[in-house]
């Protein structure tokens, strides 16, 4: 059977999204960063309700109130380190261990919080994660990588993607990402491929410059380290880019819900681009074009987005809503806390 394919489809506008933004800033300074739980919502709001599958957009449903009681308690407790510090010089490490079996039980709040506030057809996503294997994925496998001399860190990046979307639902249905741990390391191999290509270009560049521009008695101009520094950074940016694209790709194309693949097409040359021209935007408008560089990241982001479907799209999702009504959890009681993943 031939599969369906459905694209995602991102409506924001730029100038609309201005205005959202300017509020929430003057709102959050007004407030003195109370609003900024309101704000991050309006926000993500905007980009969800303006995300399109058939036809249909995306929702987020978190309140503010309970964003905020997060945030205050978060900050509580970050008073009460740096108080007990301060006074007991000597407590720090111990507090320092005491907090490290606790970040992962923050990690799975914070992704339950995110899944469980958003929604599509009125169907929520879903988050359920074991414990044990959060600590090792966010503690014991960044030890795995020190040992390892770095080694190990294409395996954390793919066990960090395999725990998000193995643990992820979408109503009764869960997601499944199949790419291979190998598959995770040939991007991380060619891309310090390109690394070293960059150094030895650099260092080429180096010594050309040291020539033609070096002082007379030999020693470095002055110029010479900004000069090799803007030379870097493009090539830097080009890793950086290749590596998002690609581990973004690989990780979208393996996931799957029933009957259903997804599927990712960024292309490394347009996301570097992307961020070029818009870092350029922010710093030449003085950060009034942040808003215009999210909007124009998210399009391109979303138009390379979609879906394969073997069956109607429609029937998996009337099922999963008859069978979603009996799930009936508690949406209030997790964090939220933008951890990156």
């Amino acid at each position: 059977m031939q599969p369906n394919h459905h694209p995602f489809e991102f409506h924001g506008k730029a100038g609309e999204f201005f205005k959202i933004w300017i509020v929430n800033i003057l709102l959050s300074i007004i407030t003195l960063g109370i609003y900024s739980a309101w704000a991050k919502v309006r926000t993500r709001r905007y980009f969800y309700n303006n995300t399109y599958l058939m036809n249909a957009p995306f929702d987020y449903l978190a309140d503010p109130v309970k964003i905020l009681k997060g945030r205050l308690l978060v900050l509580a407790f970050v008073i009460i380190y740096v108080a007990i510090a301060a006074l007991f010089p000597e407590a720090e490490a111990v507090l320092i261990l005491l907090f490290i079996p606790v970040f992962p039980w923050v990690i799975i709040k914070a992704l339950k919080f995110n899944w469980y506030n958003s929604a599509y057809r009125n169907i929520l996503f879903h988050f359920n994660a074991d414990y044990l294997k959060a600590l090792w994925v966010f503690i014991g496998l960044p030890i795995l990588i020190a040992f390892t001399f770095g080694l190990a860190y294409p395996y954390f990046v793919k066990a960090r993607k395999q725990f998000v979307i193995d643990n992820s639902a979408y109503g009764t249905s869960r997601f499944e990402i199949t790419a291979t741990t190998n598959q995770f390391y040939a991007v991380y191999g060619k891309a310090l491929l390109i690394l070293l290509a960059t150094l030895l270009t650099v260092a080429g560049f180096s010594y050309a410059l040291w020539q033609g521009i070096g002082l007379t008695d030999g020693s470095i101009n002055p110029a010479l380290p900004a000069i090799l520094l803007l030379l870097f950074y493009p090539f830097l940016m080009l890793v950086y880019g290749y590596v998002y694209t690609q581990i973004t790709n690989l990780s979208i194309n393996h996931t799957f819900l029933p009957h259903i693949q997804f599927e990712s097409r960024l292309e490394t040359g347009k996301i570097c681009w992307l961020y070029f021209t818009n870092a350029l935007a922010i710093i030449v408008s003085l950060g009034l074009l942040i808003p215009w560089a999210k909007i124009r990241m998210a399009r391109y982001r979303i138009a390379c987005l979609s879906l394969n479907s073997t069956g109607d799209l429609d029937q998996f999702i009337s099922a999963e809503a008859e069978q979603a009504e009996g799930i009936g959890e508690e949406v209030g009681d997790f964090l939220d806390i933008d951890i990156g993943l």
